[in-house]
């Protein structure tokens, strides 16, 4: 029996098509020009690192919350989001 999704992307359709409001969604300024989105819902966890054409990242800026960073620590499965 699978306990959750886990996705690792770097096709912002793919974060966007699978979005909804019933989760929580985080973004941050990566490297160069690409952006990190952290998708969360009860079953289901998107990770998007990569870059985003200017209507995706107003999408994203909507429906997401601005943060310093986002760390995923596998050895204790736990994500870790610092807001300023």
């Amino acid at each position: 029996m699978v306990k959750r999704l886990v996705v690792k992307t770097s096709n912002a359709r793919t974060l966007l098509e699978n979005m909804h409001e019933l989760g929580a969604s985080f973004y941050c300024k990566g490297e160069g020009d690409t952006y990190q989105v952290l998708y969360f819902a009860v079953n289901r966890e998107i990770r998007f690192e990569g870059k985003l054409s200017s209507e995706q990242l107003e999408k994203i800026a909507c429906e997401s919350v601005l943060v310093n960073s986002i760390r995923i620590d596998e050895f204790n499965d736990e994500i870790i989001i610092e807001e300023g």
